[in-house]
């Protein structure tokens, strides 16, 4: 029994489908994997149905509408717990569509929405499935995209975490299947085969064999070892070299570093995101202190001191939480989300840390002189968290209290000696202009925040280009406080504690992170802390209170609350202006009074360059949107412009034929049915008329010869003609 072409093509284009629909799942795999991506299954079957409805040849508007409802309800289902069709839920969609366009129009990619995005992706699996249709139906081709997923895997598998080797096997046999099938195909449409069910069945079982040869002889052949080095260790110190080439050798990038014994020297800017926290209030997030400096940087003896704790732990139950009675604290929790992992637990500066909860943390190690935790196994070994959750009291400092220290007292031994030590040949006029900073002052508070103040001054300057190194025999705070005075938080933080210490108070370096800025991560609001965030600042020892951070980098607040309980109540607003706690708000505040119009014309101004941003941005839209329009239509116009050329030839009459015949040639070479160069107008009619399955080209063509080549004229064939003309139009665009 013999199997028509247009049978084969049918069962061909099912197995083609079926074999596209599983390459693009192994591109939906490692989405799952490599990403927070989930509920696969509602995407890979948005990609059968986007299929089935190709098959089955709907209508495009039919198939848009099926497919946007298909998308509407998925998105409703995995983003909302209102009812579909509930005016609420198509009310903030809309609203929540037009928050995110606005958003990309000003390039905040990190500020869209979860449901947008997964709207995103369902319209690229939408593009996806029709150019799969468009490489089986149209092109009968599909090896562009299979060499696409073997690249894309290959990448995968080398820069990333994902295991490619099983979706390689996969690929290939679904790659070759795929091709073989088409190979048959496109030999039975061209040379007009008809084959019976025998020679089909061999065609498969030769392809099934070396198919299964191929993958065979691939596991058991003797493989080389690797021939090239692992590109991905190459091309990070190829890129660490090009970097410090480029800055001959003294720019380093801006992040965490445990090393800080050399510090100085310009930084890069980095904005990798560091971790996602969704802390009730922005503040610091503290990651060590170090106590030791050596004239160059910072060291640390790490390991003196520690104690254990476990996963969850209620840290109140030790004795190394006090919160002394005249500080107030409130408390608070956070979830920490880290994007790049670290085997220590960020927690807030000056903070009371109550509880850490990891979900595969088993123990932290808490070195008390370091203030640093560490997350561990079982055995020991560091472990990276990759999100954790913490309980902690954040403190509210009384500076009626802090003003009371003036000396230490008899149990603060060990600890002056530890937080006032300087290196030997520190130069003498450190030591002096720290007594000339605080000879005014009768207390440490005050004492601390001259020294703070003091570098808001006019002559520093806040920059991260063009810093140098200390010579070999130069110190590092002495070259930054009387030579250059241009630097980074390093620069001021440290001598800001090498000065209070020269003023025999006990001071010490923290590094971490500021708070961030505002962002959405997983549909909620989040404080997002990148590498520009890493930032160092001082921390001063009061008796009785214990360790509080202070700010003397210029630009920065500190986001530390202070409070005056010897102001009366009816007072505070007259007087808290005038404290040093907000001596740099006053300062902002009087800038803003000399460089700022009166407020209705700062209204007036502000309304009116609100407008033009508006209209200048739903302007851009409406432009990238018929740009948008234009684009699909000129790539879709195979589909379109048949139906606009019937409507247009519909009613005419006369001497439209040979116009009409030209037309149709032009469609059809649109359709992928070009008219090979030296081929005759019968042959190229048959080869058509084969491939749709009728005779009205040759009908069409038989007709046109006379006209053109025996000079006969049109008299009203046109009328006869028009059906069949039509006919072979509408194949065409299907």
């Amino acid at each position: 029994m013999n199997v028509s072409t247009p049978l084969l093509e049918k069962w061909m284009h099912v197995l083609l489908y079926t074999f596209g629909l599983l390459l693009i799942t192994e591109w939906l795999r490692p989405v799952e994997k490599l990403t927070d991506t989930g509920n696969i299954v509602v995407f890979v079957l948005f990609v059968i149905f986007s299929l089935l409805l190709h098959y089955f040849h709907f209508h495009w508007l039919i198939r848009c509408t099926l497919l946007s409802v298909y998308i509407m309800i998925s998105v409703q289902f995995l983003h909302s717990k209102t009812a579909l069709f509930e005016f609420s839920w198509f009310k903030g969609n809309l609203l929540d569509f037009t928050a995110n366009l606005s958003n990309i129009y000003d390039g905040k990619w990190e500020l869209l929405s979860n449901p947008f995005r997964t709207f995103l992706f369902f319209l690229l699996l939408w593009l996806v499935t029709y150019l799969i249709h468009y490489w089986v139906m149209v092109k009968q081709s599909i090896f562009f995209f299979f060499m696409l997923t073997v690249i894309f895997i290959s990448i995968l598998d080398t820069f990333t975490p994902y295991d490619g080797d099983k979706a390689m096997i996969r690929i290939i046999i679904i790659g070759f299947a795929m091709l073989g099938l088409l190979a048959l195909m496109r030999l039975s449409i061209q040379e007009q085969l008809r084959f019976s069910r025998a020679p089909i069945k061999k065609w498969i079982l030769i392809l099934t064999g070396m198919i299964v040869i191929s993958v065979l002889f691939g596991f058991g052949a003797p493989k080389f070892s690797p021939q090239w080095p692992d590109p991905v260790p190459y091309i990070t110190s190829y890129s660490d070299k090009v970097m410090k080439e480029d800055s001959s050798s003294t720019d380093k990038r801006v992040g965490y570093d445990e090393d800080d014994s050399e510090l100085g020297g310009s930084i890069e800017p980095d904005s990798s995101i560091v971790f996602y926290n969704n802390a009730p209030a922005g503040h610091y997030w503290k990651v060590e202190n170090k106590d030791v400096y050596t004239g160059k940087g910072w060291v640390s003896l790490e390991g003196i001191d520690f104690f254990t704790f476990s996963n969850g732990q209620e840290m109140t139950s030790l004795n190394t939480y006090d919160i002394p009675e005249v500080v107030k604290a409130d408390e608070m929790s956070a979830r920490v989300s880290m994007m790049e992992l670290y085997s220590h637990i960020l927690h807030p500066q000056s903070g009371y840390l109550k509880k850490v909860e990891g979900k595969k943390g088993k123990e932290f190690k808490f070195y008390k002189d370091m203030d640093k935790i560490i997350s561990e196994k079982e055995d020991g070994e560091s472990l990276l968290l990759k999100e954790y959750e913490m309980t902690y009291d954040m403190p509210r400092f009384d500076m009626a209290e802090l003003r009371k220290v003036t000396e230490p007292d008899e149990t603060m031994g060990v600890l002056m000696d530890k937080n006032t030590l300087l290196p030997e040949g520190l130069p003498n006029r450190i030591y002096d202009l720290a007594s000339q900073l605080t000879i005014n002052e009768t207390n440490w508070y005050d004492k601390a925040k001259a020294i703070e103040n003091y570098f808001d001054g006019p002559d520093f300057v806040y920059s991260k280009d063009d810093i140098a190194y200390p010579e070999a025999n130069q110190d590092y705070v002495d070259q930054f406080l009387f030579e250059t005075q241009i630097g980074y938080c390093d620069n001021y933080s440290t001598a800001m504690v090498v000065l209070l210490r020269a003023a025999n108070i006990p001071a010490r370096w923290v590094k971490g992170y500021t708070e961030g800025e505002k962002s959405i991560y997983k549909g909620e609001s989040v404080y997002k802390v990148t590498n520009n965030n890493a930032h160092s600042w001082v921390e001063v020892y009061f008796s009785g209170i214990g360790w509080v951070p202070f700010e003397p980098t210029k630009g920065f607040a500190g986001e530390v609350e202070f409070y005056n309980s010897d102001l009366k109540q009816d007072d505070i607003k007259n007087s808290e202006t005038d404290t040093p706690a907000n001596a740099e708000q006053k300062k902002m505040e009087t800038s803003e009074r000399h460089d700022t119009p009166d407020k209705d014309t700062q209204a007036s101004r502000d309304r009116f360059v609100g407008s033009q941003e508006g209209i200048v941005k739903w302007t851009s839209i409406t432009l990238i949107s018929l740009l948008m329009l234009v684009t699909i239509g000129y790539f879709s116009r195979r589909k379109w412009i048949p139906h606009l050329q019937i409507l247009r030839y519909k009613k005419k009459s006369g001497s439209h034929f040979t116009t009409a015949y030209l037309l149709l040639l032009k469609q059809l070479k649109r359709d992928g049915l070009a008219r090979p160069e030296g081929q005759t107008l019968r042959e190229y009619a048959a080869y058509v008329d084969a491939v749709y399955g009728t005779d009205e080209m040759q009908k069409l063509t038989a007709r046109y010869e006379l006209i053109i080549y025996r000079g006969d004229v049109e008299n009203g064939e046109w009328e006869h003609l028009q059906i069949g003309w039509e006919s072979l139009m509408k194949k065409t665009s299907s």
